[in-house]
């Protein structure tokens, strides 16, 4: 996720209806577990671009 939508914590947060500590903690393990910057906007569209990929992603 890299955040979503537009890269707001509490958007995301609301979206996912948790509390926008968790969305940071959840994004920071991910980068852990990538081991990858996810402040890096190139490492960002990569991995847009993977989840787009994925099978239902994309659709509401």
């Amino acid at each position: 996720m890299v955040r979503a939508p537009h890269g707001s914590w509490d958007r995301t947060a609301a979206a996912l209806a948790v509390h926008r500590t968790t969305v940071r903690q959840r994004v920071a393990r991910a980068a852990v577990l990538l081991g990858r910057d996810l402040d890096d906007p190139d490492t960002r569209m990569e991995l847009w671009f993977a989840l787009r990929r994925l099978p239902g992603a994309g659709k509401r």
